[in-house]
């Protein structure tokens, strides 16, 4: 009779062994997330914000600067190489949020949003290239919205510079994929962080708010920072080799299409059992 060799549990090698990976805006939401989950994979993390006191771990390496300085963004590239050696990943996350509409914006109020959500992730991209080549390649991944293609009501400023992103994360994909650099980009919907709840607080009913933005979505739920680094993972690793110039869209299926019932008496079945495989109509 022949024996069989008992099973033994399988070793899974974690999927950023051996990485850098650079964050920004990396102290809290969805940046916290990714560099949590990042160094939970194996990989060596640097993160950088305005303030640098809200520490992820004590084996990340936790940067104070302005990513919208090129000044501040070059000392952090040189400070990561001096201390981690490489860099593999980069992750342009951080961003500002501005609620007004055109007329309501400042011309100061505009350039802040820009100098943040779009220059920074130039600023980075273009400090960062040199490590990447002599890595041999990597990733770079944007984190941008929903907002990128469509126009969220009095967020004029916000939805220009999340459109913006995108359009960079396509040029440097072309531009830099012959020396193996890979770019991507986020979009993700309503997320609950800091800076969403925020605005459901300034709402004359912030549960109404938070329930009306659950019900536009088709999971009936807002998405989390987890479920973000967990896309940011995928991409950061060898797994998303040949995904590169793309925006990736993780809603929820709220862009998807209209998931309500005009009718206001919410969503149903409208297939009519009549008439089998045809969709009825109000």
């Amino acid at each position: 009779m022949r024996k069989v060799k008992p099973l033994t549990p399988s070793t899974r090698t974690r999927s950023l062994a051996g990485k850098v990976a650079l964050i920004t805006g990396g102290s809290r939401g969805i940046g916290r997330a990714i560099a949590e989950r990042f160094e939970r994979e194996g990989a060596r993390v640097a993160t950088v914000s305005r303030s640098s006191g809200s520490v992820v771990s004590g084996k990340v390496l936790s940067l104070a600067g302005d990513v919208s300085s090129e000044g501040d963004v070059i000392d952090v590239m040189q400070e990561v190489e001096r201390a981690l050696g490489r860099l593999d990943v980069l992750v342009n996350n951080a961003a500002v949020e501005l609620d007004a509409r055109v007329e309501e914006t400042s011309v100061t109020q505009w350039d802040q949003v820009m100098a943040v959500n779009v220059r920074s992730v130039f600023l980075c991209t273009k400090h960062a290239l040199p490590m990447l080549r002599r890595a041999g390649g990597g990733s770079i991944i944007n984190v941008s919205s929903i907002n990128g293609f469509w126009a969220e009501p009095g967020l004029a400023a916000y939805n220009a510079s999340k459109g913006a992103v995108l359009a960079l994360t396509r040029a440097i994909a072309i531009d830099h994929g012959p020396e193996g650099v890979r770019c991507n980009s986020i979009c993700p919907s309503y997320v609950v962080t800091d800076m969403l709840q925020q605005f459901f607080d300034s709402q004359a009913d912030p549960r109404d708010a938070r329930a009306r933005a659950e019900s536009a979505h088709a999971l009936r739920r807002l998405s989390t920072p987890d479920e973000v680094a967990s896309l940011a993972l995928w991409l950061a690793s060898e797994e998303s080799s040949f995904a590169s110039g793309h925006s990736f869209v993780l809603d929820g299926g709220l862009t998807a299409g209209r998931s309500f019932d005009l009718s206001g008496t919410g969503v149903k079945d409208h297939r009519d059992s009549s008439k089998p495989g045809r969709i009825g109509t109000r």
